[in-house]
């Protein structure tokens, strides 16, 4: 059977490949958050993109209006509670507290990081970097590839094939639709989706420790993760 009540890592077979994950995910967040501090204009690589982009989505705007609500704080919470009673009722308890942890964690970055980058967009002068919205559906998504591979245990090629493809599907239509309707810059997106893709992954590793240790402390040996 795919489900057990034993103990199962978050990471799963990502446990090695995470910390470098967060590492570059982190790097370019700063990165890009520092860059354009500041700034109140789209810089060269932004006005490419829109360009870009606008020339394939620009005839759907009313589409992209509505696909953007994915990532809104309201559909964040509600999918994040909707996915942690999945895992509670599949007897995945890490994977619950990852559900309601890595998008919460990531909606308070990024809504704190706004003011402090001091990025600006529109005619409102409203803070863009980085994209919330980005974030929140990627940080979902990623919390949900992870529970998927942890009833299915699959070996690392197809588990990052997995968590990667929908991290980058559902933080790609969002942010996609966030330029379209001219709420953020191309980088502010990307900056919400490595801010996502960072702090969900280092949640999970944290979660794993936790529970490891309090699974040690308490006689008991873990499942071991698949290699």
């Amino acid at each position: 059977m795919l489900v057990s009540r034993d103990p199962v890592t978050v990471l799963g077979p990502l446990r090695r490949p995470a910390p470098a994950v967060i590492a570059v995910a982190l790097a370019v967040a700063v990165a890009l958050g520092v860059w354009y501090s500041g700034d109140p204009v789209a810089g060269r690589v932004d006005r490419r993109t829109e360009s870009i982009v606008d020339s394939v989505t620009g005839d759907h705007w009313r589409f992209f209006s509505r696909i953007v609500e994915l990532g809104s704080p309201q559909f964040v919470v509600l999918w994040a509670v909707l996915l942690a009673g999945a895992a509670l009722l599949l007897h995945r308890p890490r994977h619950a507290v990852l559900a309601i942890v890595g998008p919460g964690v990531t909606g308070v970055a990024t809504t704190v990081l706004k003011p402090l980058v001091g990025r600006s967009i529109g005619d409102s002068a409203g803070y863009a970097y980085p994209s919330g919205h980005t974030g929140g559906a990627t940080s979902i998504a990623l919390a949900v590839a992870l529970l998927v591979i942890g009833l299915a245990p699959t070996g690392r090629a197809v588990a990052v094939t997995v968590v990667a493809s929908a991290a980058l599907l559902a933080g790609g239509v969002v942010g996609t639709g966030m330029i379209t309707i001219g709420a953020h810059y191309p980088t502010d997106t990307v900056g919400g989706f490595c801010f996502a893709v960072a702090i969900g992954l280092g949640s999970a590793m944290v979660i794993d420790r936790v529970a490891d240790r309090r699974a040690a402390r308490a006689g008991r040996s873990p499942t071991p993760s698949p290699r």
